[in-house]
């Protein structure tokens, strides 16, 4: 599996925001992605595998995220179906921050944990990444080394 974490040094090196990691990383990292999908439907969490850098709508429910770009690898999200809400949108246009926005929020992060936790479980190799502030990346590094069939 190839090391996200490597690419950050040629991201800088390259001085170009733009940087994308070498296709044979990124192939790596869909094929993670795909084990990912696998065990956390196993398990009861259908999620839907993406690439973070296509400007598609984002399904309700789990994602398993490839980055090409940075962040670079593999991470987990949540979409609530709440969030397509017409008063759920309007809040954010307004920008009210508590409420059902922190809700929906702090429910997420814990859907995010729990798939996280279910992996680290089934061997997976992951981390939870400090981005700034309050805001964290759940990342899938390695699939299991001996997995459990």
């Amino acid at each position: 599996m190839t090391d996200p974490f490597r690419f950050y040094r040629e991201l800088h090196l390259a001085d170009d925001p733009t940087y994308r990691a070498p296709q044979d990383a990124v192939d790596s990292w869909r094929e993670l992605a795909e084990q990912v999908r696998v065990e956390l439907a196993r398990m009861g969490f259908p999620v839907t595998v993406l690439s973070a850098e296509m400007p598609e709508s984002k399904p309700v429910g789990g994602h398993v995220l490839v980055h090409q770009m940075e962040p670079f690898g593999v991470t987990l999200d949540w979409h609530a179906p709440v969030r397509d809400s017409r008063s759920y949108i309007e809040k954010v246009l307004n920008q009210e921050q508590y409420g059902l926005i922190m809700y929906v929020s702090l429910a997420t992060e814990v859907i995010i944990r729990a798939m996280l936790d279910v992996l680290k479980e089934a061997g997976f190799r992951v981390l939870i990444d400090h981005r700034e502030r309050h805001s964290y990346l759940c990342r899938v590094l390695e699939p299991p080394r001996f997995p459990m069939v």
